[in-house]
């Protein structure tokens, strides 16, 4: 006796599994690894990739990209080492703002933006912000592939450079002098006494009370903040003038504090 199959309302086609199977599968990717979710409802993490690649083709394929106008970008290490992700984001979208993502990072992620927005009835040219680091990759990226687009550099960037500068300094200057104890977290997080630990004051000013070049970087990373009270882009522009100031004749001519010297250039 002859099979015959037929397409059935509760499966999609070529598809093992049915539409509310396929619903549910779903539902767990988002919340765990897909191997995780593979072993709760009892299949291979192949067969659970093929059902997630299929709904997301076909999501991303309905993309119309026509309003983007501010874009997002930054780079993340997909695990340890220098498997990196780049992922761009619809600035004026508060939920689901995701476009785009591709691996790698640098100016080649910018070229597959492009393409991919133009691919989705997007334009390049009609990008006007992308908000991103300071990256010269990025930054070189964004000249070439979003011509009409303004350069915003996120605050979380801005401060990431100079809290590395400040542990730089630190490093340089633990290996000639002994330091306080507690002293790494006292310097890097936010030196307001709610955010620090008792041994973490004590280090802090055991410090200042030193005079050390570490302090120095410290209080220069530290100044930021009034940066970012200003009300009005004039003032900002305003306190930056000054804070560049302040920084440079606080600094001076330590060669420890060379690193700093370097965040301020960036800034």
């Amino acid at each position: 006796m002859a099979s015959k199959l037929v397409e059935v309302p509760w499966a999609r086609k070529g598809s093992a599994f049915t539409l509310l199977f396929e619903q549910a599968a779903l539902a767990l990717v988002r919340e765990m690894p897909v191997n995780a979710a593979a072993r709760i409802i009892e299949i291979t993490d192949k067969r659970l990739w093929r059902i997630v690649e299929h709904y997301v083709d076909k999501a991303v394929s309905q993309f119309d990209l026509s309003d983007v106008e501010a874009v997002g970008l930054d780079e993340t290490a997909s695990k340890r080492g220098h498997n990196y992700v780049t992922v761009f984001i619809d600035m004026e979208k508060r939920q689901e703002p995701v476009v785009f993502a591709t691996p790698g990072k640098g100016k080649q992620t910018l070229k597959e933006f492009s393409a991919f927005l133009e691919a989705h009835e997007g334009d390049p040219a009609n990008i006007r912000e992308a908000v991103c680091d300071m990256s010269p990759a990025f930054l070189s990226g964004v000249a070439e592939e979003l011509p009409n687009a303004q350069v915003t550099v996120d605050w979380f960037h801005i401060v990431q450079t100079f809290t590395k500068a400040l542990d730089e300094v630190r490093k340089q200057e633990g290996r000639g002098k002994p330091l306080p104890k507690h002293l790494r977290w006292g310097v890097l997080k936010r030196g307001d006494a709610d955010h620090l630990t008792t041994n973490q004051l004590k280090a802090l000013a055991e410090l200042l009370e030193q005079g050390l070049d570490t302090a120095t970087a410290w209080r220069v990373k530290e100044r930021l903040r009034w940066i970012r009270l200003a009300k009005t882009p004039r003032a900002t522009k305003w306190r930056i003038t000054r804070f560049l100031g302040y920084a440079r004749e606080l600094i001076g001519e330590s060669p420890l504090l060379e690193p700093v010297r370097k965040a301020l250039v960036t800034l």
